[in-house]
C-alpha cells in the first residue's frame, strides 16, 4: 500500500490528474446538493402559496388542543423527572422452554 503512494507522489501529472478528478467528485456532489436544495424551496413555496391562495376555499382543520393536553399528559408518565436515571422496561415473555409454563388441560 505504502509503494502504491508512493508511485503517486513521485508523479506530478498524476497528482494532477486526481486532483482534477476529486475536484470534479466534489463539483457534482455540490451541484446534486444544490439541486436538490432548489427544488426543496420550489415545493415550500408551492406549498406556502396553496396555503395562502387556498385558505378560504379549503381551510385546515382546527387543532383540538383538549385532546392533546390529554396525549401530553399521557406520553409524560414515561418521560423519567431525571435524565440520568435509566428507565426500565425490561418485559419478557415467557420461555416456551421453561418448566414453570401453565399447562392447558
Amino acid at each position: 500500500m505504502e509503494e502504491i503512494i508512493e508511485k503517486i507522489l513521485s508523479h506530478p501529472l498524476l497528482i494532477v490528474c486526481l486532483s482534477l478528478v476529486c475536484i470534479l467528485l466534489l463539483f457534482s456532489i455540490l451541484k446534486g446538493l444544490l439541486k436538490l436544495a432548489l427544488l426543496a424551496l420550489v415545493g415550500a413555496g408551492l406549498f406556502i402559496g396553496y396555503l395562502h391562495f387556498f385558505q378560504e376555499d379549503y381551510p385546515l382543520p382546527a387543532i383540538d388542543v383538549e385532546k392533546l393536553e390529554g396525549l401530553k399528559e399521557g406520553i409524560l408518565e414515561y418521560i423519567p423527572s431525571e435524565f440520568n436515571s435509566t428507565l426500565d422496561l425490561n418485559i419478557s415473555l415467557p420461555d416456551k422452554n421453561s418448566t414453570l409454563a401453565p399447562r392447558l388441560p
